[in-house]
Parts: structure tokens; C-alpha cells; sequence
């Protein structure tokens, strides 16, 4: 592929009721990919293409004098590395900072934990809400000693902290198979020889399988099939995290956790976002 020095573009505009038509004739005529620009208030939409081919885009603004194109040049961006100049480390939580790998970072926070990570075809690198919050109420448990169990490990951000913060085992699940590389070289990176996350469902667990602590940062719909597993895998006094539920539906969970014999420790809302630690009041002989 022969490597592009410089992005031709044309700005144009047409009535706001056109665009939908606009676009369409443009498609047609070659544009690859049509950017609409910020809506004016004279009811107009302005919107612009580029291409690597100068001809090309003379051809496209020359066949629609009728979206007055005014042209200009840029030179072509190494998108990879403008992105990684600009990358910072993140502030996850209180305690918890994440940095990419190229990125040297040192908190003021001297018991602060940095998590070198890069996403690559996981998710999770700790920016989002529902990530901060369940990270914020981790700092609240005390790991030590303990066994971990973080239900869609994504990028294995939470296991790693679990395990920075004392934990003795952290174990991951994920059912994407593009992710377990990912995880596992962050795991390696971060100073821990593996990763001890699976590729799976909870079913995977032997019967009898208990964890101390459960971490579960995903949407409802997605929780919700796994109520049963995720109690039957809690030890009994064990502590659960749920994040990524939206506070319009936070009333579901705590109806669940009536039912199920939890008591909420400590709630914490972000945005839209509601996150929730609570602990099992079940007793060992109820378990048996």
C-alpha cells in the first residue's frame, strides 16, 4: 500500500433537509468517508471529505458546484504515534494509576499502585466510570490472604489490582478468545508469572468452588443470567462488587440482594453510573 504524504480535503455545505440526499451523492460518486461538521444556526450543515488522490477530489468538488467545496491540503498524520504522544497515565481511583507501557510515571502517592497496560483487543484501561468506581470500592475490602473471582476480566485490570492490594489468587474469566493474549502479556508486563484467568463460563468452576471476594463490572443484561452462579461462588461472608449498572436500575439489584441474603457496605454513584459493595450474610452451616 503505498503511503499517503498528503490528505486532500474539500469543506462544503448544503441546506440541513439535503444532507441525508447529499450524502448519498457523494457515496456515489467516490466519497469514502463523509464527516458532518457542528450544525449552524443559519440551517445550513457543513460537512467534509478527504483523500490521498488530488485528482480525485477535484473530480468529486468539480460534479458538486451546487455544495460550494472550498479546498485545502494537510499533511498526513502517523495517527499510531500522534496517538501515543498524547497518551497519560490515568487516575483509576484513589490508589490506583494506570500508565502505557512507553509512558515512565511516578505518584506523589507513595502507596499508590501504577498498572503499566495497554488495551490493545481488550477493554477496559480504567477511564471509564464504571471501572473507577468498582476500583474505588475495592479499596475498601481488605485482600489479604484472600481469593478473588473478577467476572469479565477485560484487559485483567481488576484481578491485577486485587492482587497488588494482597489478594492471593485473582482469577479472571472472559469468554472473548481474542483477549486472553492480551491479558495474559499484561499480567507478565506487570511483574506476575500468570495470569490465572480463564476462557469460559462460570460453569467452568468444579462444584464446591468458592472465592472471598466476586468483582462484576458489566451491564445488567449481562449480570443478570448469572445470579445463581455468582452465589453459589461467593464463600459465605464473602463480598461482592456489582458495577456498570445504571442508576435508573439500581432497584433490581437491591431487590436481588434482599432475596439472596446480601447486605449493602457502601454504594457509590458516577454519572449515570451506580456501583455497589455488599457482603454475604449467609453462614457456613446455611451453605452446606
Amino acid at each position: 500500500m503505498q503511503k499517503i504524504d498528503t490528505w486532500y480535503k474539500a469543506e462544503g455545505y448544503c441546506p440541513a433537509e439535503e444532507f441525508e440526499i447529499a450524502s448519498y451523492l457523494l457515496f456515489e460518486a467516490g466519497v469514502a468517508t463523509l464527516e458532518e461538521l457542528d450544525p449552524k444556526e443559519d440551517g445550513r450543515t457543513e460537512f467534509c471529505f478527504y483523500t490521498g488522490d488530488k485528482a480525485e477530489r477535484d473530480r468529486i468538488v468539480n460534479e458538486f458546484p451546487q455544495y460550494h467545496f472550498a479546498v485545502s491540503e494537510e499533511p498526513a498524520k502517523d495517527w499510531d504515534k500522534w496517538w501515543r504522544d498524547r497518551a497519560q497515565p490515568v487516575s483509576v481511583s484513589p490508589h490506583l494509576w494506570v500508565r502505557p507501557p512507553w509512558v515512565e510515571f511516578t505518584p506523589d502517592d507513595p502507596k499508590a499502585v501504577v498498572l503499566e497496560l495497554e488495551a490493545k483487543t481488550a477493554f477496559g484501561t480504567g477511564e471509564h466510570d464504571t471501572t473507577s468506581s468498582c476500583a474505588t470500592l475495592m479499596e475498601s475490602i481488605d485482600f489479604n490472604g484472600k481469593t478473588v473471582l473478577d467476572i469479565g476480566t477485560g484487559t485483567g485490570i481488576l484481578a491485577m489490582y486485587a492482587r497488588r492490594l494482597g489478594a492471593k489468587l485473582a482469577v479472571g474469566t472472559e469468554i472473548d478468545p481474542l483477549t486472553i493474549p492480551c491479558i495474559a502479556e499484561n499480567f507478565e508486563r506487570n511483574g506476575f508469572k500468570e495470569s490465572d484467568c480463564i476462557l469460559g463460563f462460570l460453569d467452568a468452576f468444579k462444584d464446591g468452588a468458592k472465592f472471598d471476594v466476586i468483582l462484576c463490572n458489566m451491564i445488567r443484561s449481562e449480570l443478570w443470567p448469572l445470579r445463581d452462579d455468582i452465589e453459589d461462588l461467593l464463600a459465605a461472608g464473602g463480598e461482592l462488587i456489582i458495577s456498570g449498572q445504571l442508576l435508573t436500575e439500581k432497584n433490581y439489584i437491591l431487590k436481588w440482594f434482599e432475596e439472596a441474603g446480601f447486605k449493602v457496605k457502601l454504594e457509590r454513584e458516577s454519572g449515570e453510573w451506580w456501583s455497589v459493595l455488599a457482603q454475604s450474610t449467609m453462614s457456613e452451616q446455611t451453605n452446606a
